[in-house]
């Protein structure tokens, strides 16, 4: 691997040269969340997706293509490095940042001469996890109060479509370069809530809504774009599914079963075979090898790993065509339970579990029987096995020996946070298939908080974590509900406990500094809002929290120098913007005053 990477950069030119004018640009766009098996899917008699199945009918499909894991940003990191997550070292969303000695396709596109651009839909793709290297423009700008999962900002595929082609609209009409551009759709990612009323509707006609109107938006961006002299090659792929319920997994990141690692895979136009098929299983890591192939750049290609199976000229790199490895550390991560690996052939799936598991897809698609202990499949299973244990080795991770930002450990320890730099990883620890039914209970009381029983969510919650004692999300809920229900000490000590466990989630830092607020313990409160900032410098609730400190305790000076700060932090928030305003209203700076507020308006006035 070393070698390769190594050899890699040695082939890429100091100084970026013009590329060809003849060479083709590339489309990447890639669809987070997106089931296979929702794309061509008939709904009311017509198809989800009558673009991406267009697409698919003048390109490449690629039948059963699957993820390396079932989380946004390391199957992301691994469709632009061509590497498994033991190889790029990054297993879980928040808390790595990729290794910037590791080649990625846009770094070897731009030292080629293309322009680069990425647009990107969730901050789980923020800049600061390392994924914006070798793009002139990495474009992560959402408003703050447009929050989806864990209060993190979003945009829907409207939006950030309109950025992109902004930005396609800005470049010379007559190019003598080509373009490479990025662009992410997060809209399937749970909570479900395509345009239009869909109250009535089950989460998996919802989802099926947000699937058809990311297609509807990859028309306008197909349509929009301009064509350079090579033409365009147009690469369309999943990260990773969403489980719907299958296997007792309402969303992702748990389980490895073909629901959530099974993804739509298309590539269209020069030197794409129209028409074509491949059925064989396909990772996706394969693809930026193979990306690089298609543009002629196949010399380029040789540090991205294996490219995917194809006809003719998709073949760039002949390598492994063996088992295809997948992985979840998240289970370990946030709730204390054992990470999960598996290797999946045209066969037979093998799931690396406290109780292992077999399948045999060809007989048993749905995975329901489990046949790791059948006494004629143990040569099968040994196979498997080591299939994973080569593409697992200790000694190919990266993320515990890369060392943390030198700054963020630096200000982490300023803060009292010396250890937890990096994620745990717990063998032999809960099955996550066991662990499953703890969830639903955990979604009971949740519910028991929205109805505003904070004992009873109290009472539940305590006996989720006896059972599953450094569940971080279990912890963090228990937090809020003991806080809820009058015991603030008791809430403390369970949000601490969560930090403790994971302390690199700024989140967890706001949500303690805001009960430390609530309780009157001021400089508590600001040293876990720093300690937010640290982690995410675009927080919004960790500035507004710290100006609603200085505006009670140092005046409206002290309150407006935090918010000058968010905002030249890029925070993108259009309430913290137009409290600036106000302030600047107030001293008498009208013209600037009356500038943000024409941006809070801009902001709020965006696609949510």
């Amino acid at each position: 691997m070393t070698a390769l990477v190594l050899l890699a950069l040695a082939l890429l030119p100091q100084a970026a040269a013009a590329a060809p004018p003849e060479r083709p640009s590339l489309v990447l766009i890639t669809l987070d969340t997106t089931r296979a098996d929702y794309v061509g899917r008939i709904q009311d008699g017509k198809s989800l997706t009558p673009n991406l199945d267009a697409l698919g009918a003048r390109g490449l499909r690629y039948t059963n293509a699957i993820s390396p894991a079932p989380l946004t940003f390391p199957a992301h990191c691994s469709l632009l490095t061509g590497l498994n997550p033991p190889e790029h070292g990054i297993h879980d969303n928040g808390v790595g940042v990729l290794d910037r000695n590791l080649p990625t396709l846009a770094a070897v596109l731009a030292a080629r001469g293309y322009t680069t651009a990425a647009f990107v839909s969730s901050r789980v793709l923020d800049r600061r996890f390392g994924l914006d290297r070798g793009f002139a423009t990495y474009d992560d700008r959402m408003v703050a109060e447009n929050i989806g999962e864990q209060g993190y900002p979003e945009r829907d595929a409207r939006a950030v479509t309109d950025a992109a082609l902004a930005w396609a609209a800005a470049l010379p009409s007559k190019r003598a370069a080509p373009y490479f551009l990025w662009i992410h759709y997060y809209d399937p990612h749970a909570p479900y809530r395509p345009p239009g009323d869909w109250s009535n509707k089950s989460a998996a006609e919802r989802y099926a809504g947000e699937v058809a109107f990311v297609d509807s938006q990859i028309a306008r961006l197909l349509h929009g774009l301009p064509e350079t002299p090579g033409g365009r090659l147009v690469a369309a792929v999943g990260d990773h599914g969403e489980m719907l319920g299958e296997h007792g997994e309402k969303e992702h990141g748990v389980l490895l079963y073909r629901a959530s690692l099974s993804v739509p895979l298309i590539l269209a136009g020069p030197r794409v075979s129209p028409g074509a098929v491949v059925r064989d299983p396909a990772g996706i890591r394969g693809l930026p090898g193979t990306l690089l192939g298609l543009l002629g750049l196949s010399e380029d290609a040789r540090g991205f790993g294996t490219a995917l199976p194809g006809p003719g000229a998709v073949k760039v790199n002949e390598g492994d065509s063996g088992p295809i490895y997948s992985e979840t550390f998240l289970p370990a991560d946030s709730y204390g339970w054992s990470p999960l690996r598996s290797a999946t052939g045209a066969r037979w799936k093998y799931i690396e579990a406290p109780r292992p598991e077999l399948y045999d897809l060809l007989a048993d698609p749905n995975e329901s029987r489990n046949l790791a202990r059948d006494a004629e499949r143990q040569d099968d299973v040994a196979l498997l096995r080591r299939a994973l244990d080569a593409a697992a080795q200790p000694g190919r991770a990266r993320s515990d020996a890369t060392p943390p930002d030198p700054e963020l450990a630096a200000s982490l320890r300023s803060l009292g946070y010396l250890g937890g730099t990096s994620p745990r990883r717990r063998e032999g620890g809960l099955d996550p298939k066991d662990g499953i039914a703890l969830l639903a209970d955990f979604d009971d009381a949740k519910e028991l908080v929205r109805e505003g029983r904070a004992r009873d969510a109290v009472a539940k919650l305590e006996g989720l974590v006896r059972k599953n004692p450094e569940n971080v999300p279990f912890l963090l809920h228990l937090g809020n509900a003991q806080l809820g229900a009058g015991l603030p000490e008791e809430g403390l000590r369970s949000l601490v406990r969560a930090i403790e466990l994971s302390p690199r989630l700024d989140f967890l830092h706001v949500r303690l500094a805001q009960a430390y607020a609530e309780l009157g313990r001021v400089e508590e409160a600001k040293r876990e809002y720093r300690a937010a900032l640290a982690l995410n410098p675009r927080s919004a609730p960790a500035w507004s929290g710290l100006a609603e400190i200085a505006r009670r305790r140092e005046g409206s000076a002290a309150e407006r120098k935090v918010l000058e700060d968010c905002e030249a932090a890029g925070t993108q928030s259009a309430s913290l913007l137009r409290r600036l305003a106000e302030l600047e209203r107030s001293a008498g700076d009208a013209s600037l005053a009356q500038r943000h507020s024409a941006e809070a308006d801009a902001r709020d006035a965006s696609p949510r």
